[in-house]
């Protein structure tokens, strides 16, 4: 949802990306050919919490965050490696494609 879930306004100021119909919502298709997910079978949580649970609500929204990252250190090696790349979130296609351009133009970097 990172890479997809962009609010765009009009002039007027009124939310054109509001409904199925005027953006792209994420499917089981979006999602790499090959996805390798394990999870952790040995070990028993002895801590007393609901239903033996851990950090469910932050980690998995942070997980973003890992993404975007990604995304920013791939932009990063198209320059010399002396910049930082401007890369706005929601990171987009569009986005990911103007921090390209500005890297390989070497005009747009944060220090």
């Amino acid at each position: 949802m990172l890479t997809t879930e962009e609010l765009v306004f009009d002039d007027g100021g009124r939310l054109r990306t509001h409904a199925p119909s005027t953006y792209k919502i994420p499917t089981a298709s979006d999602r790499p050919d090959e996805m390798n997910i394990s999870l952790f079978e040995r070990g028993r949580n002895v801590e007393a919490t609901i239903h033996r649970s851990k950090a469910v609500g932050e980690p998995p929204l942070m997980l973003a965050n890992s993404v975007f990252l990604a995304l920013k250190d791939a932009v990063a090696s198209v320059g010399d490696g002396t910049r930082t790349p401007v890369l706005n979130a929601p990171a987009t296609p569009e986005e990911v494609l103007k921090s390209v351009t500005d890297m390989q133009r070497k005009t747009t970097y944060t220090d």
